[in-house]
């Protein structure tokens, strides 16, 4: 069975000269940013009450999750993750790209608040905000845990204190 190649009609065919190929579609881009760029601020404006809640829950702690990666037999390794975290002054929602090798000292890491990401990251991580939550309740729990335990420590810490300056107030008089 013979295969048939049909050439394309579009503005894109080898027929038309390339300066009218670029403006053709200079034009079609100017149109179609509008649209995208409607549509993101959509997205980034939908999800902002969820930052917001958060943010007025001041929970101080950052969490990860990873939806997406790979690392070969040579510890060389490429990340996604949506985060909760504080970028700059801000705490939010928040988007990380890695790479790296386990074996070695490189590792490349950029982080932005979620309506600052690449489109493609931000499409990509919306569907795992719950698994973002998840790993936030674990890690607000593991954080309740240490800093109960270090309240304790700084307790016997300042009790010992005392001590020693009561002892040293007996002494002096």
């Amino acid at each position: 069975m013979a295969l048939k190649i049909r050439k394309s009609s579009s503005p894109q065919s080898q027929d038309v000269p390339p300066a009218e190929r670029i403006a053709s579609s200079f034009k079609q881009l100017a149109g179609s940013s509008q649209e995208i760029n409607a549509a993101a601020e959509d997205l980034c404006n939908n999800l902002a009450p969820v930052n917001e809640a958060l943010r007025k829950l001041h929970l101080g702690v950052s969490a990860w999750h990873k939806f997406a990666g790979h690392e070969d037999e040579n510890g060389n390794y490429w990340t996604r993750d949506v985060g909760y975290v504080r970028v700059g002054t801000d705490w939010g929602i928040a988007l990380r790209r890695t790479s790296g090798n386990q074996f070695s000292d490189r590792h490349d890491e950029d982080v932005w608040l979620f309506k600052d990401a690449p489109r493609w990251m931000q499409i990509d991580s919306v569907s795992k905000i719950p698994d973002l939550f998840d790993e936030l309740i674990k890690r607000t729990d593991e954080t309740i845990k240490k800093l109960q335990s270090k309240s304790l420590q700084a307790k016997e810490l300042s009790e010992a204190l005392n001590a020693a300056v009561a002892e040293l107030s007996v002494q002096g008089k």
